[in-house]
């Protein structure tokens, strides 16, 4: 009779632990990161760039990412989540999407609002290390924003991203 209280009380915390609630991934990711489950490097939701663009540039990323392991992703959106800064807003899209090692954290986002007129150079750590907060204001000061005062959006992305992987080599 014990035996059989004891198997049955055994089974149902068994039961009972397995049945916890677990979080998706969909739950952890907060609702106001854009998805990039193709693990795209160029996802221009504001669309700034041709399609021709928006694939030079993604074949530029990727020959550097073969070439060196660090990684790059561009996204450009229309406008921000209320109350939320750029910088802040790329690392977590950064964070979100995985760019970079895990061992390394060498991974960068440029994060574009096409409304709200910003721009944010966002660092892994370990890309820091390379790469200052200071480097990433010089080139968005005085490479992006003045391609983009002219709408040449992609001249400088791609103008940025030069000067970015001459820091990083």
């Amino acid at each position: 009779m014990r035996l059989k209280f004891v198997f049955q009380l055994t089974m149902v915390c068994i039961l009972f632990l397995n049945c916890k609630e677990t979080k998706t991934d969909a739950e952890t990711i907060p609702s106001y990161i854009p998805e990039n489950k193709s693990q795209k490097r160029v996802v221009d939701l504001a669309h700034l760039f041709s399609n021709a663009e928006s694939n030079s540039l993604a074949y530029k990323i990727i020959q550097y990412e073969t070439q060196t392991t660090n990684q790059i992703a561009i996204l450009t959106i229309d406008s921000l989540p209320k109350n939320t800064n750029i910088q802040k807003f790329g690392t977590e899209v950064g964070n979100s999407w995985g760019i970079g090692t895990k061992e390394k954290d060498n991974g960068l986002i440029i994060t574009i609002s096409k409304f709200d007129k910003a721009v944010a150079i966002s660092t892994g750590i370990g890309t820091e290390q390379t790469i200052s907060e200071y480097d990433c204001e010089v080139i968005i000061d005085r490479i992006i924003i003045p391609q983009f005062k002219t709408s040449n959006y992609y001249k400088g992305v791609d103008k940025a991203i030069d000067s970015l992987i001459l820091l990083w080599d």
